[in-house]
């Protein structure tokens, strides 16, 4: 038994000198930050100094450039490149190196918008002489390529390209520059470098190496951002009318960083960097990698450095919602863009054997066919229970035959995508599918492009016909009403959008904004069916998406609007216009509703509210801020002089402690309170200036909410302009009368004859410390 043991313990001992040897040997990708002006006068260029610090760390036997993937230069300075643990704590212990980040593996948040947004009204519609005189935007799209086929991608009617205009088109498989690329796709670029270096080489039988889009997601977002007018587009009938993007007079330049397992930072912030060389006014971002330090997020690093260059960057917020503290893209320095419904549904019903009828969503239209005269036996496999159970969820090679076949199958959402339930039910031998929400996604209905007759229900009602499946003989049947416009209320904030606070800064309010991102129509890949399913044969040239995915790119389009309107703005400005000028009110003329509790929505749920593109292009007052601002809030934050250093850019940045006291005092378009634990501390005063771009000679007048925890003083209580770009200050001191368990929200708006300029407010009373 001694010797047994003995045995044991060593071969655990080998086991962990080999898993020991084998961490230490591996290699992973960092991105390196660098400080450029700690180069020694040596080099020449600053990518021989670089390839320098790798070939100091590395064995002998090795090669230094081939551990290199990338080199930045623009948003960025530094280089990608695979090391092992120890060599990377060596390199970042060396001069001149800033900081180190390793890969991070990011996901993607997967046409009545124009229409429903106002972007139809004679005073915002650009025509194509119009548009000629306005700047010319390009906007960067990352994500996974774009189909250079689609309708909504012609360049019919387009100038010249602008000079100052650096991209490319990048030649691969199935993409052509000369034939793909025209007066609308100016720019088409891949990045793969770190997503093989982490998942091996892409199979190029299975997936172009090229911008062609094989996903269908790029080219939806890149559609909804900039896409050209297209008559009679529709998915297979539903949602018909015109499809067109926010801005159709933008081009496009696609930077493809996403691919079948994911997107990869060191390949992001390499399209970050290029796309701020190659000249783009906006970038549009729909994807995310949940929430780090802004000195631990390269993309946050990245797109800080973007800004600087005058770029605006739009960021989807994240499906993780209703869960609060869920956002992720939550730097100052870009919009966060939550998701909100369009006032079009996809109506279908349920009508059971018991005469009952439930209202659902689907887009459905194939060969098989269910009669709404007729009933058909209708089945749910699980326990009947509130909360899912493993044998109700459709999971592939779950489903019995001879229970399926021949019958409507109910399913509950969760775990696989909600399409591919209804393919294993058609598999399995079932005519249909009743897809019921559960407590995770409460009434909120998304429709999807199914394979066989299916509704999606909410979660009432979902109960409710599983406890009638449970009945002997029970039928039903299933029907499909078209496309309905006009539904109210509407927007409403969906229940997938993520929520705030925002974690890594209370005093900044997120979102900033939401905007349309359920059922949206836009261009589709030729590649894939519009269900996404590998079974699925059809091919279409538009499809229906949700997610804050469909969100992002609407206000990169819109922000692509006014910047041909206002060229001069700063990114900030732009994202105060579409703040102070969001609306908070349906088209029932009630408070904005969340999807998840049927209740008022906050401003953690919708920021400053739903975009209004018309109010945004004249919002009277603007809350600008310059680079030298935003790291101004990051000295606020007590960082280490090393962490300064990653924002700093080789010290052009300085701190000059204009917002020690709080951080709160970032010139920011909403106002966010935060009472300290400490009770003693009574009283806030926060500061903010705005730039008049409306009328030279006006005067605006404050107007603030009434708040149960707190009196609200505004001093001065009127603006008074007397020429155009003229900035003035105000302060306002929040003073507790109660402190509330609860945040409190409201707003404060300046207004003038023509404009109304409205900042959200939220006051939060952090509990006492033990």
């Amino acid at each position: 038994m001694f010797k047994e043991s003995k045995f044991l313990v060593v071969c655990f001992l080998l086991f962990l000198l080999c898993f020991n040897f084998v961490a230490s040997t591996t290699k992973k990708t960092y991105i390196i930050q660098m400080d450029n002006s700690a180069m020694p006068l040596v080099f020449t260029n600053h990518f021989d100094w670089y390839s320098s610090k790798i070939g100091s760390i590395v064995a002998d036997n090795d090669v230094e450039d081939s551990r290199v993937i990338y080199n930045y230069q623009h948003a960025f300075h530094g280089l990608a490149a695979q090391l092992t643990e120890e060599e990377a704590s060596r390199l970042g212990r060396d001069h001149g190196v800033v900081a180190l980040f390793p890969e991070t593996m990011y996901q993607l948040h997967t046409t009545r918008s124009p229409m429903f947004l106002g972007l139809d009204r004679e005073e915002v519609v650009i025509d194509k002489a119009r548009a000629q005189g306005n700047y010319d935007v390009v906007v960067g799209v990352l994500d996974t390529g774009i189909w250079p086929e689609s309708p909504s991608f012609n360049d019919s009617g387009y100038g010249p390209i602008p000079a100052r205009w650096k991209g490319a088109c990048e030649r691969g498989r199935a993409f052509d520059p000369a034939r793909h690329c025209n007066k609308k796709i100016v720019g088409a670029r891949v990045f793969y470098k770190g997503y093989e270096s982490a998942t091996g080489k892409i199979n190029e039988e299975m997936e172009y190496k090229s911008p062609r889009d094989q996903d269908g997601h790029g080219s939806h977002t890149a559609g909804t951002v900039a896409g050209s007018p297209v008559l009679g587009a529709s998915l297979l009938g539903y949602a018909q009318g015109t499809a067109r993007g926010m801005y159709p007079w933008a081009r496009i330049a696609a930077y493809k960083v996403c691919w079948t397992g994911g997107c990869f930072s060191s390949d992001i912030l390499s399209a970050v960097d290029q796309a701020v060389s190659d000249g783009v006014d906006v970038l549009s971002i729909s994807l995310g990698g949940g929430v780090s330090s802004y000195f631990r997020d390269s993309l946050s690093v990245a797109t800080f450095g973007a800004m600087e260059k005058g770029v605006f960057v739009s960021c989807s917020a994240g499906n993780a919602g209703p869960e609060p503290v869920s956002l992720t893209n939550v730097a100052p320095w870009v919009a966060t863009v939550g998701a909100s419904t369009l006032d079009r549904n996809f109506p279908s019903n349920v009508r059971l054997g018991s005469g009952k009828s439930f209202s659902g969503v689907s887009i459905y239209k194939g060969r098989m066919h269910l009669s709404p005269k007729k009933l058909y036996p209708v089945v749910y496999l699980g326990s009947n229970s509130t909360s899912p159970d493993p044998n109700s969820l459709c999971l592939e090679g779950t489903l019995d035959r001879r229970k399926v076949q021949g019958k409507i199958v109910i399913c509950d959402r969760g775990i696989s995508p909600r399409v591919q339930k209804g393919q294993v039910v058609k598999q399995a031998g079932g005519i249909g599918m009743i897809l019921a929400n559960t407590a995770a996604n409460g009434e909120e209905l998304v429709a999807d492009c199914h394979l066989l007759p299916a509704v999606a229900v909410g979660e009432k009602e979902g109960n409710i016909i599983k406890r009638y499946a449970s009945r002997a003989n029970a039928t039903a049947t299933i029907s499909f009403l078209g496309t309905k416009v006009g539904i109210r209320p509407s927007p409403v904030v969906a229940a997938f959008s993520s929520r705030g606070p925002n974690i890594l800064s209370l005093e900044v309010l997120k979102p900033d904004v939401v905007a349309p991102g359920v059922n949206i129509l836009a261009a589709w890949t030729g590649s894939t069916g519009p269900s996404g399913v590998s079974a699925d044969t059809r091919r279409v040239k538009f499809n229906v998406l949700s997610g804050t995915s469909m969100s992002c790119p609407h206000v990169s389009g819109v922000a692509a609007l006014i910047k041909a309107r206002h060229p001069t703005w700063s990114p900030a400005a732009i994202k105060s216009a579409l703040m102070t000028t969001a609306y908070i009110h349906d088209n029932s003329k009630r408070p904005l509703i969340d999807a998840a509790t049927e209740t008022p929505s906050s401003p953690f749920d919708h920021g400053a509210g739903h975009i209004n593109p018309v109010r945004a292009l004249n919002p009277g007052l603007v809350y600008d801020i310059t680079p030298q601002e935003y790291f101004e809030f990051l000295c606020a934050r007590n960082p280490t002089p090393t962490q300064l250093k990653i924002f700093s850019r080789g010290g052009k940045l300085a701190c000059h402690n204009k917002l020690s006291k709080a951080a709160g005092d970032l010139n920011y378009p909403a106002l966010s309170v935060v009472f300290s634990s400490n009770a003693s501390i009574s009283s806030i005063t926060i500061q903010r200036t705005v730039t008049n771009v409306g009328q030279p000679v006006s005067s605006y007048r404050a107007r603030v909410t009434p708040f149960k925890g707190a009196k609200v003083v505004v001093e001065p209580k009127v603006l008074h302009f007397t020429k155009l770009y003229q900035k003035l200050s105000y302060k306002v001191t929040f003073k507790t009368v109660s402190r509330q368990p609860a945040p409190e929200a409201g707003y404060l708006m300046w207004k003038d004859a023509t404009h109304k300029v409205r900042s959200p407010v939220a006051l939060m009373w952090l509990p006492p410390s033990n």
